[in-house]
């Protein structure tokens, strides 16, 4: 049964699936760490691309991964690419992992997830800045509690995203009937009282925390594996 199920690892916003590589020799189960669309590229290669182009990337990647069960693991607004995953997905999902993972409500976008008066400024903030934040920010809210070298490489690998991943209202048929999610006690990006507002939209059987910040598949990989093969063997 083990060589049936895999495990599909979604990464957050302008980072990539490099940021998996210390976890997932740990995981017990086939892995998949798909890419969101045009990683690392210069300049700014996905400013014009749909929200749905980055599902049918998602579901390209994944159509050519021959696995019967699916153990959807979501970080961060991974969570949205991850609830329209499950819909396409449906019959082989077996349960879904949220990492300090954004879970709009039901026609409601990544912004929602966010506190007043950010989540009716993010829109504007997108539109004059871009979605390249400044070096400083990236380390503070992504990397706080990362060594200076691991910072560096995500500050360096960092790829602006479509605004249409932040705004685009999505609408998902159901949620996963087993749902995990981790909550982050030190993470500076997705902060307690929003990972709390997304538990209650996700309505998981389970909450573990975890003291660390945004990025605990670098910070603390062997942890983190061992929650989710915990996980995927309670779903066999």
């Amino acid at each position: 049964m083990k060589d049936k199920i895999g495990i599909l690892l979604i990464h957050g916003a302008g980072l990539g699936n490099y940021i998996w590589d210390d976890i997932k020799f740990q995981i017990e189960y086939s892995t998949l760490a798909i890419d969101f669309p045009n990683r690392e590229l210069k300049g700014n290669p996905n400013k014009n691309l749909t929200f749905d182009n980055y599902i049918k990337s998602s579901i390209e990647q994944i159509e050519k991964w021959d696995k019967e069960k699916i153990v959807i693991v979501a970080h961060s607004i991974g969570g949205c690419l991850g609830l329209k995953l499950n819909d396409y997905f449906n019959e082989k999902v077996v349960g879904f992992v949220g990492i300090s993972s954004a879970i709009p409500k039901n026609g409601k976008s990544f912004s929602s997830c966010l506190p007043f008066p950010q989540s009716l400024l993010i829109p504007i903030i997108l539109s004059v800045f871009g979605t390249k934040p400044p070096k400083k920010s990236i380390e503070i809210e992504l990397c706080n509690d990362l060594s200076t070298s691991k910072s560096a490489k995500i500050v360096d690998r960092f790829t602006p995203e479509a605004k249409s991943l932040y705004t685009t209202k999505i609408n998902y048929a159901s949620l996963p009937e087993r749902k995990l999610y981790i909550k982050l006690t030190n993470d500076k990006g997705f902060p307690i009282g929003v990972q709390e507002e997304m538990i209650k939209n996700l309505n998981p059987q389970n909450v573990i925390e975890m003291d660390c910040g945004h990025l605990p598949m670098i910070s603390k990989p062997k942890e983190l594996a061992e929650i989710i093969n915990s996980f995927a063997r309670n779903e066999l």
